[in-house]
């Protein structure tokens, strides 16, 4: 678990801190207040190929808004946005944290972009294409060439190379020798993150959920989707085109896709997998309010706050809803679980003001005041 996260430089945000994290941390904010920014941030201690993981994260954030296939952007741009921007040709994203049982971690980028000049004929046809769109009237493409850190109980620093033509960048080992493809596997993910979009793309939902639950889990879960269809009976595991799904049995009509049901129960059954699937890891959740009415919202809260406890897993999530923080905070049997996180922003800087989980309930409950 995180106990400090220190973004010194990652896309609008620098030199900002985020202090005495605890299992449930809530990020509030207004729009264009980097909330998102710092769940990015954190994804970035996800995966030791610092620079792909930089680039996938940025492809998410296309994804996420809906922007069609012909308007995306190349691979190099999504690694150049996620940088701070400036008018600087060398860049640097820089993120630390403390986490127990490992101590400081840190994972950074320090980029040099420039311009260079390359013949036509040391390129393959799909190559000069790609160059023809992208070179400028003198002939020049976008480079970038630098190093990545990833220092988190593993510790590893390459070089690496891209261009505006390439579709990955080159990374070399200590000889200077360009590295194979390295697939990093582990058993299960150390970080999740759940965007609005995801109810919708079962990409986290899980088809093995409820096999790897406990009876009394199962039976929670249950009742928490009682709340969205009061028919709903049990969950299984069948298949579907040759893949493996999840399917709701209910009470009147049998087995039904999951796809058939309303944003809420997609939504929660969205979360249940993230949290089972993350066991000791960090789940990321943008926008959590998304898809649920605001009368589920203490259930999903007080389920929510019993799974993270049980599974050992740490939660940051952002909301622009009072009614989110106040079901978060109700939910809580013990006050200093929780701590929220105001990002403010003040003459292009951010600022961060926290807000400890009993001060959030006297604000909100006793004071009635709005603290978004």
């Amino acid at each position: 678990m995180f106990r400090e996260i220190e973004i010194k430089s990652y896309r609008g945000l620098r030199n900002i801190k985020l202090t005495d994290l605890e299992r449930i941390n809530v990020l509030i904010g207004e729009n264009n207040s980097g909330k998102t920014s710092v769940l990015e941030a954190i994804q970035l201690f996800g995966n030791r190929n610092v620079i792909e993981n930089a680039i996938s994260i940025a492809r998410k954030r296309e994804a996420q808004v809906g922007i069609l296939a012909s308007g995306r952007l190349m691979p190099f741009d999504m690694l150049l946005y996620s940088f701070p921007i400036d008018n600087q040709e060398f860049k640097e994203i820089d993120i630390s944290g403390y986490k127990e049982n490992i101590g400081m971690c840190r994972v950074g980028l320090r980029a040099d972009f420039h311009k260079e000049l390359f013949m036509p004929e040391s390129l393959s046809s799909t190559e000069i294409r790609k160059y023809e769109e992208c070179c400028d009237e003198d002939g020049y493409i976008r480079t970038v060439s630098g190093q990545y850190l990833y220092d988190c109980k593993d510790h590893d620093i390459k070089e690496f190379y891209f261009n505006e033509i390439q579709t990955k960048p080159n990374i070399f080992n200590e000889t200077g020798e360009k590295r194979k493809n390295i697939l990093y596997l582990s058993k299960k993910p150390q970080i999740m993150y759940i965007s609005p979009a995801d109810i919708y793309t079962n990409r986290v939902l899980s088809a093995s959920l409820y096999k790897g639950m406990l009876v009394d889990e199962k039976r929670r879960l249950l009742e928490l989707l009682q709340l969205f269809d009061e028919r709903i009976i049990g969950i299984e595991t069948g298949v579907q085109y040759g893949r493996p799904v999840t399917l709701i049995e209910m009470e009147d009509c049998g087995l039904v896709p999951v796809s058939v049901f309303g944003d809420g129960l997609k939504k929660v059954l969205t979360l249940a997998s993230a949290i089972v699937k993350t066991r000791d890891g960090v789940v990321l959740i943008d926008e959590f309010e998304t898809g649920i009415h605001k009368h589920a919202l203490i259930q999903v809260a007080k389920w929510l706050a019993m799974a993270t406890e049980r599974y050992k897993v740490q939660l940051f999530l952002t909301t622009h809803s009072d009614d989110a923080i106040d079901a978060l905070v109700k939910a809580q049997e013990d006050y200093n679980n929780i701590n929220a996180y105001r990002l403010e922003h003040y003459r292009n800087r951010v600022f961060v003001k926290k807000f400890e989980g009993i001060d959030l309930y006297r604000l909100r409950r006793e004071q009635g005041m709005d603290i978004l």
